[in-house]
């Protein structure tokens, strides 16, 4: 259960079980000790909650760099959700799903990740009528 997303709503995401395992691994040895409900948390004092993404966005990019990955433009929290929802698309999800999943209220938005898919249109691409001009 996620509360409070970018959207400013609660909602349901899948917890595969290896992430379940890291976030346990997390809670019981990692996480600061201190009395707070959320669950991830800053470790520079004063130790809390993230208040924004840009903390969390370093962290993504350090990660990253240290795992060899050439960063680009966009480079952060949100590559990983750019880049879940560019491997559903490419898995052929259903686009309903991949914008559950991103929780988003409008098939326009997760529509944009569509154009990452362009070769498998051209697998589905009738021809043109009347031959090439």
């Amino acid at each position: 259960f996620v509360r409070r997303t970018k959207g400013k709503r609660d909602r349901l995401a899948p917890l595969l079980e290896e992430t379940g395992a890291a976030l346990a691994d997390y809670i019981l040895r990692a996480r600061p000790k201190v009395d707070s409900p959320y669950l991830f948390l800053s470790f520079t004092p004063p130790v809390g909650p993230f208040k924004y993404a840009s903390p969390v966005s370093r962290i993504v990019r350090k990660r990253l760099r240290h795992g060899g990955v050439e960063l680009g433009r966009v480079a952060g929290a949100h590559l990983l959700r750019h880049s879940l929802a560019t491997q559903l698309v490419r898995q052929r999800t259903p686009i309903n799903e991949v914008a559950d999943l991103l929780g988003h209220r409008s098939i326009n938005t997760t529509a944009l990740y569509v154009k990452v898919a362009v070769s498998q249109l051209a697998e589905v691409a009738l021809p043109f009528p009347g031959g090439v001009a």
